[in-house]
């Protein structure tokens, strides 16, 4: 038996309810509707999918991601993704430098935090990091050693971090990165 062609009508259709659904309903097979939604490129129906309007969109660049999500039910990487899709920057942010790199920022790349460097130079964290990687570069942040893991856990996190001089959400996320509980009632930060 020959398949009938699809028509505009039907692949309109497309995505806006599951293929079993809509199989049904088109009298199709399930695969034939799901091999033409694919060849189509369009995605398969979500119904927890949030359909975004154009009032939900100006909230991306009104609002923190955490806030949006809030108001719209979604999840915070879903509106992560959403913004990232539309090119919309978050708000209160500025736009990160994408002119090269001059000898004068090279020079400062290994001597701060490419947390620190990035604020000042007006870069992205992540730009920072992979000029001074692919200039061969060593970060002048501490690595944890076997001697500070060991403390971890067996004081509070705030007497850990004045023992190391480190800050208290670093030594915090260290001890929950390795697993290990806080000590004492109030210490897990």
């Amino acid at each position: 038996m020959e398949t009938p062609h699809w028509t505009a009508d039907e692949d309109r259709l497309l995505g806006t309810m599951p293929d079993r659904t809509l199989a049904r309903r088109l009298k199709r097979s399930v695969l034939s509707v799901a091999a033409r939604r694919r060849d189509r490129r369009i995605p398969i129906f979500h119904s927890k999918k949030p359909r975004w309007t154009p009032t939900d969109d100006k909230l991306l660049s009104q609002r923190p991601d955490a806030q949006v999500a809030m108001l719209l039910g979604i999840s915070r990487l879903a509106v992560k993704h959403r913004r990232i899709r539309l090119g919309i920057s978050r708000p209160g942010r500025e736009h990160f430098r994408l002119d090269p790199w001059q000898p004068r920022e090279d020079a400062l790349l290994g001597t701060a935090s490419d947390r620190e460097l990035a604020g000042r130079l007006g870069r992205s964290i992540s730009s920072v990091r992979l000029r001074r990687i692919h200039l061969g570069r060593e970060t002048p942040c501490r690595h944890w050693i076997p001697e500070a893991d060991a403390l971890l856990g067996k004081m509070p996190d705030q007497a850990v971090a004045r023992r190391l001089g480190r800050t208290v959400p670093a030594v915090s996320t260290r001890r929950k990165r390795l697993g290990i509980p806080a000590a004492g009632w109030g210490s897990d930060q």
